[in-house]
């Protein structure tokens, strides 16, 4: 299983070496992307930054990401098999609450232990995931009017 591994555009360097480290003799083939990371793998191929990220989305049986929205939400727009990993090395939790209302909602796996990686990856490959359907966002036009309005006061 080609397996990619995506931090967005923030590097995630615990996620990185616990994977390198762990997954060495793995019978699935990782490709990591580390963003500016200062952890540099040994294990697998690597790369920080890419104008073909949607050539590593599709060709990749799964995704395991951080819990970054831009991320998340277009692998499940893409239908991919997806854990989220959320950045816990962050000062702020918002990748914790975006992971934690997919999960819920049943379109991802989500782990917060990086000991748990390996059966959710094994868990990942047969769960039936609820579809995501992307919602039409209408409130652009009453933003527009609001600031409008405000402006004109």
């Amino acid at each position: 299983m080609n397996i990619l591994v995506t931090v967005g555009t923030t590097k995630f360097d615990g996620l990185m070496a616990w994977l390198d480290n762990h997954f060495k003799d793995s019978p699935h083939r990782f490709t990591l992307q580390i963003a500016d990371g200062n952890y540099q793998p040994v294990n697998f191929p690597w790369f920080t930054f890419t104008d073909e990220i949607e050539r590593h989305y599709r060709e990749s049986d799964m995704v395991i990401t951080h819990g970054g929205a831009g991320s998340v939400y277009r692998l499940l727009e893409m239908g991919k098999r997806l854990i989220v990993v959320p950045n816990l090395e962050r000062n702020d939790r918002h990748q914790l609450d975006l992971a934690t209302v997919m999960a819920e909602r049943d379109h991802v796996l989500m782990v917060t232990d990086f000991d748990d990686l390996a059966s959710a990856i094994d868990r990942c490959g047969t769960h039936d995931f609820k579809p995501y359907q992307r919602e039409p966002f209408h409130a652009a036009a009453d933003i527009f009017c609001f600031l409008n309005e405000k402006k004109g006061s």
